[in-house]
């Protein structure tokens, strides 16, 4: 729930990218908040209903873990709901896209990979970071298709900027934080990743995780090439140090306190978003759209775990 804002900012960043604020950002806002809901919702769901979250302790606490929301109203709520948001997004494409053939594919991809990996990939599949980050790109494009008819040259470095973004926070980032339940899904484990005496040894993963991230910064700096400026060129270096320093954290030898990786997973998060936005949009459009994402976040968090940062 807390993670929201990484959902809607993929959407709208993307529709309103090149432009400048139109009245229709407003629902397709609203429609990505209630997609973002839902489809974690899912996720959960899915990991509950096939015995995966029953195994793990860190999810103890989850409603459906403890009992406090059966099966049964949650299978009807999250189900139907999603049923019922297919139907409006893709009235919502019919209605505004100029080019709805490709906005409707791009909704297909999100919907087919997303269910994909929500259904059993994330748990059983060594590449199940892949459906994830098509998921998560299909959603993209289909923001971009509610506004452009063709994927131009910044709509390709936005898409493939959000293809690394997602792989880092799925195969790297995600799988740091659940590395003690040795899933089969656990590429980093495969890599030689290992909690040993509480101590985090990375292996051959760090090099991993480098290389991805320098592919996803890469691609923000072609971005920044399209529409540079002293002020974006100073943003998109302050943020590449940021992300450098939250990297090395994340990825050295070091003993092992999830909670503190969890908030350094999430700082990396806000960071790697939040560079292209200024990138692709008006300064104004853009704090806007920064405010909005901290404020929820930290928001949120403080309401379901009492700090600034996920527990889980």
């Amino acid at each position: 729930m807390q993670t929201a804002p990484a959902t809607i900012l993929l959407v709208l960043v993307s529709y309103l990218a090149g432009g400048s604020f139109r009245v229709e950002a407003l629902p397709i806002g609203l429609f990505a908040l209630f997609a973002h809901w839902l489809s974690f919702g899912h996720n959960s769901l899915m990991d509950t209903a096939m015995g995966y979250d029953l195994k793990d302790p860190s999810k103890k606490h989850h409603p459906l873990v403890s009992g406090r929301l059966s099966l049964h109203s949650a299978h009807n709520v999250i189900h139907w709901g999603l049923s019922i948001l297919i139907l409006i997004a893709s009235i919502m494409t019919l209605l505004w896209s100029p080019n709805p053939a490709l906005a409707l594919f791009s909704l297909m991809l999100w919907v087919a990979f997303g269910h994909a990996y929500n259904d059993g990939l994330s748990k059983e599949s060594l590449f199940s970071f892949v459906p994830i980050s098509i998921c998560m790109v299909g959603a993209g494009l289909w923001g971009w298709f509610l506004s452009h008819s063709t994927l131009d040259l910044m709509g390709w470095l936005l898409i493939g900027y959000y293809f690394f973004t997602i792989l880092f926070q799925i195969s790297w980032s995600g799988h740091l934080k659940e590395i003690q339940q040795k899933e089969r899904s656990n590429i980093l484990v495969k890599m030689g990743a290992e909690v040993r005496d509480d101590v985090f040894y990375p292996g051959a993963s760090r090099i991993y995780a480098w290389v991805i991230k320098a592919i996803n910064l890469y691609f923000g700096y072609l971005l920044l090439m399209l529409n540079k400026d002293l002020v974006r060129l100073v943003w998109v270096v302050l943020l590449t140090f940021l992300a450098v320093v939250l990297l090395d954290k994340l990825t050295k030898t070091r003993f092992y306190d999830r909670d503190k990786d969890l908030f350094n997973m999430s700082a990396m998060e806000v960071v790697t978003i939040y560079l292209p936005i200024p990138l692709v949009l008006p300064w104004l459009e853009s704090v806007v759209l920064m405010l909005f994402g901290i404020i929820y976040f930290v928001a949120f968090n403080f309401w379901l775990w009492s700090k600034p940062y996920p527990k889980v």
